[in-house]
C-alpha cells in the first residue's frame, strides 16, 4: 500500500485525535530530531523537551498525552521556520514527523489548506492539507467510505468479468464472430476449481477457452483471463476419468473400428438417447423431442449435430435451444463433422471420413465454431459420419481430445436397446422409422430407464 502523507498536523496539536478519529490503528508517533513546529508553537508531545526558551506545553486535546514518540537523539527545537509533515508508514503502522521547507505554505488561504490537494508523485496515496480537527476527521471518514465503495465496485467488476459466458446468436457468420480458434491441452486452475482446456479462441473480441471437467466430462466456455493455465499432456492426466474415456482399454470382443467406431455401450442401467442431425433439407422432427420432454423435466439427450445442418436449420436450432432454456430438455451437443462427407454406393472403406482429401481438422473445428457462434457449448464427444472410421482416424480424433462415440442400438437397423444401451435415431427427417420404433418402445415400457446423460456413459 502506498504511504499516506498528512501536512502540518502538529500545527493544531491534534495528531493523536486525528489518528483515533480516522481509526487507522497507529501505534505511536516518531519525531525526527530535525523536525520543527510551526513558528512560535512547540510540538507539544511529552518526553520531547526543547531548549529553555521553548514555550510552555499547550495541550489542545486531552489525548495528546497518549502519543509516545520513539527516542530521538536531540531535543526538538521550536521556532524553526519550516513546515512539519507527519507521514504514515504502513509497514510498521507509525507516523513520522519530519521537516520540509514551507514554500509559502502558510501564506495560502484556510480554504485552500482544507482542500484535497493532489496525488503525490512518489506513489503516495493522498496529500491532504488539514487545518481543522473536526473537518480532518470527517475527511478521513469520507475517504474510508470512498475506499470501501471503490473496493466493492472493483470486486463486483471482477465477479462480472468472470461470470459464466453467455453468447447471444447474431446475424454475423461464425467465422466473423469466432476467431483464432486453436486446439490446446492445458491444465487450468481458479481458486479451488480445476479444468482441462482443449480449445482457445476469441469470441466477439473476448478471449475464451473451452474447458472439460476432468471428472464429470462437462464442458464449459470460460473467460481465459479468469484462469491460470499451463500446458499438460495425456500422460500427466492419465488418471482422470476424462483421459480414461478418451483412451479406453482394448476390448477384443467389440467389432472392428471400421464398423462402429468409438464407445458403443454405456455403463450402468437405463439408456443413453442420442440423435444425429446430418445435413438434411427436411424439417426437424419436433414430435420426437416433444415425446422426450414428456418423460419429465430436463430429459437428457445427446445431439450429434453437423455444421451443414445448423447452417440450413437456424430456426430449428433456436427451437431446440428454447427447449433447453425452458427446462424441458437437457441437450449435449456432440460434433458430427461439418459437411458429413458421403457418396452413395461407395464402399465404407472409401467413404465418409475415409474419402481421400477430407480435412479432418476443418470438419471438427468449423462445426465447433458454429455451435459456439449459435450460443451453445460443444461437448467432449464426436460421432463419425456413418459411424465409420479406422484406427488412424480414431487416434486423430483423440489427439483433438474428443471422445469417439458409436452406438449399439441403432433403432432403424433393428438393434433393440438393453440396459446401458447407446440408442441412435435420426430426428433430421431422414429416418422416420427409427423415431416410430422409439415411440413404441417408450409407450410399451420397453425402453431401459432411466434416460441418462451421455457424460455418464464412459
Amino acid at each position: 500500500m502506498a504511504r499516506r502523507k498528512i501536512r502540518d498536523l502538529a500545527r493544531t496539536g491534534k495528531a493523536e485525535s486525528f489518528v483515533k478519529g480516522g481509526r487507522l490503528g497507529i501505534e505511536c508517533v516518531d519525531i525526527d530530531p530535525q523536525a520543527a513546529a510551526v513558528p512560535g508553537d512547540p510540538l507539544g508531545f511529552r518526553h520531547q523537551s526543547g531548549p529553555q526558551a521553548t514555550p510552555a506545553l499547550r495541550r489542545r486535546h486531552p489525548q495528546m498525552a497518549n502519543v509516545e514518540p520513539a527516542p530521538v537523539r536531540d531535543p526538538v527545537q521550536a521556532g524553526e521556520k519550516q513546515a512539519l509533515r507527519i507521514m504514515r508508514r504502513d509497514g510498521d503502522r507509525r507516523f513520522i514527523a519530519w521537516p520540509e521547507p514551507s514554500r509559502d505554505l502558510f501564506a495560502q488561504s484556510r480554504r485552500k489548506l482544507g482542500r484535497l490537494h493532489r496525488f503525490d508523485r512518489k506513489n503516495d496515496l493522498l496529500t491532504l492539507f488539514v487545518f481543522d480537527h473536526d473537518r480532518a476527521v470527517r475527511r478521513v471518514l469520507v475517504l474510508l467510505l470512498w475506499a470501501c465503495v471503490a473496493s466493492a465496485a472493483t470486486a463486483r467488476g471482477e465477479d462480472e468479468s468472470c461470470a459464466p459466458v453467455d453468447i447471444a446468436p447474431g446475424p454475423a457468420p461464425a467465422h466473423e464472430r469466432v476467431h483464432d480458434y486453436t486446439p490446446i491441452f492445458e491444465r487450468c486452475a481458479r481458486e479451488d476449481e480445476s479444468r482441462l482446456a482443449i480449445r482457445r479462441m476469441s469470441v466477439n473480441g473476448t478471449p475464451l477457452i473451452l474447458t472439460v471437467d476432468p471428472q464429470s466430462l462437462q464442458t464449459s466456455l470460460e473467460r481465459a483471463a479468469c484462469w491460470r493455465c499451463e500446458e499438460t499432456s495425456d500422460a500427466a492426466q492419465a488418471e482422470t476419468r476424462y483421459l480414461q474415456a478418451l483412451h479406453p482399454p482394448q476390448d477384443p470382443t467389440r467389432p472392428p473400428a471400421l464398423v462402429n467406431a468409438g464407445l458403443i455401450h454405456g455403463a450402468g442401467d437405463g439408456a443413453f438417447v442420442t440423435g444425429d442431425l446430418c445435413p438434411s433439407r427436411k424439417p426437424l422432427d419436433r414430435g420426437f423431442f416433444e415425446k422426450l420432454a414428456a418423460q419429465g423435466p430436463h430429459t437428457p439427450v445427446m445431439l450429434a449435430v453437423s455444421g451443414g445442418w445448423i447452417a440450413r436449420h437456424g430456426a430449428d436450432f433456436a427451437w431446440l435451444r428454447e427447449k433447453t432454456k425452458a427446462g424441458a430438455l437437457d441437450i449435449a451437443w456432440a460434433n458430427h463433422s461439418f459437411s458429413h462427407p458421403y457418396v452413395r454406393r461407395l464402399p465404407d472403406g472409401r467413404n465418409y471420413f475415409l474419402r481421400p482429401g477430407v480435412d479432418v481438422d476443418r470438419e471438427i473445428f468449423e462445426t465447433e465454431k458454429l455451435i459456439i457462434a449459435e450460443g451453445e457449448t460443444p461437448s467432449a464427444f464426436f460421432r463419425f459420419p456413418g459411424l465409420v472410421a479406422d484406427a488412424a482416424l480414431l487416434e486423430r480424433i483423440r489427439s483433438r481430445h474428443l471422445i469417439a462415440l458409436g452406438a449399439d442400438s441403432w433403432l432403424a437397423l433393428g438393434l433393440r436397446p438393453r440396459p446401458g444401451a447407446i440408442v441412435l435415431v435420426h430426428p433430421n427427417g431422414n429416418e422416420p422409422v427409427g423415431l416410430r420404433i422409439f415411440s413404441r418402445l417408450i409407450d410399451a415400457g420397453a425402453m431401459p430407464l432411466p434416460l441418462r446423460p451421455i457424460n455418464q456413459a464412459p
